[in-house]
């Protein structure tokens, strides 16, 4: 049986979000701001389905209890993924509860990974996660001590610089992920260059990039979690276990190195939930922030300093490199940005 879809305009209507929360909170799943694109499964008037979008990952996907096993999972599921790909996308993502995944798995989606009782993350793509294995593949460098690193550089400053330089000294080759993910202040290709520029002395230091497979916390699933506290862990196992399972073997990675983070609690749980993932089978470095005048280096200190148009104090925080980029138009739009935010 084919039942009706149509638009919900949950940022529009305040019917359509009254309907929308209902029906999720029937599903014990909680509403997201970060969607783009909401659409209803009704039974002549009554909704009884809802699926969202957020670029190309599918979310808050619920279906009421009395219409679930039969084809409406798959009506709605299968119209989300038509507008994934119509709007461009060359891959669509879900992550979904373990007892839904097969519903996905009969609509073309693989799984990547999983953090055991509470999520799976999944993908449908001609050239997926395999595929990104592969290139990485290409990439494999010889030594007995090879190392990674995962930032995202917003922007570059002498703390990440420390950080590879350090892994670099210590190792033979460093692999460096810069986050794809375009949900910074600083453009994703700007911070890419940014870490290019200031890497550029180090001949043992190769640059990937991230695509969604490594903290893409703008698309993560908080919506089905029961406790937002929860998020970060969750996110960090599924992180870490995406690392440890299939990119570390892929290229011969022993070690990770992050920063001691002594500001942000977000990041001080998800090292430790790195640490207890990777456990005996990747070693997880952790350095001690590198500090100017007795204050730890950080991006977050660097975009407070350009908000206040202080250029000459951040100037002992950054690379030249990066200096100049702020010093530049686009770091001037950057800045009147964070400004306009503030």
């Amino acid at each position: 049986m084919d039942f009706q879809l149509k638009r919900l305009w949950v940022k529009k209507s305040k019917k359509d979000k009254q309907k929308w929360e209902q029906l999720l909170q029937q599903a014990e799943i909680r509403t997201e701001e970060n969607v783009q694109y909401t659409i209803g499964l009704f039974d002549e008037e009554k909704l009884i389905g809802t699926g969202s979008i957020a670029d190309n990952v599918l979310k808050c996907i619920a279906v009421c209890k009395d219409y679930t096993g039969g084809g409406a999972i798959n009506q709605l599921v299968s119209h989300l993924m038509n507008v994934v790909f119509e709007n461009g996308a060359t891959a669509c993502y879900v992550y979904t509860k373990p007892a839904s995944m097969a519903s996905f798995q009969h609509l073309g989606f693989r799984e990547i990974a999983r953090v055991t009782g509470e999520l799976v993350f999944m993908e449908k793509a001609a050239f997926g996660f395999k595929s990104y294995l592969q290139q990485l593949s290409q990439e494999i460098r010889e030594g007995n001590r090879v190392a990674s690193i995962v930032m995202n550089a917003n922007p570059f400053t002498k703390g990440h610089q420390y950080l590879v330089e350090t892994a670099a000294k210590e190792n033979d080759w460093v692999h460096l992920f810069v986050l794809s993910e375009d949900a910074s202040v600083f453009p994703a290709a700007d911070r890419k260059r940014l870490v290019q520029e200031g890497v550029r002395h180090l001949e043992n230091v190769s640059i990937h990039d991230t695509k969604s497979y490594l903290v893409s916390s703008a698309t993560f699933p908080s919506y089905f979690l029961k406790e937002k506290s929860e998020v970060t862990r969750i996110q960090a196992e599924l992180d870490a276990t995406i690392f440890r399972d299939a990119i570390a073997p892929t290229l011969n990675i022993q070690c990770r190195y992050v920063g001691e983070e002594p500001y942000s609690q977000a990041t001080h749980i998800y090292n430790e939930a790195m640490a207890e993932v990777f456990d005996d089978t990747i070693q997880l470095i952790v350095l001690p922030r590198k500090e100017v005048t007795g204050e730890a280096i950080s991006a977050s200190k660097v975009r407070e300093l350009l908000a206040a148009d202080k250029l000459e104090q951040l100037k002992m925080f950054v690379p030249q490199t990066t200096f100049e980029y702020l010093n530049s138009q686009k770091g001037k739009d950057i800045q009147l940005k964070l400004q306009h935010k503030e």
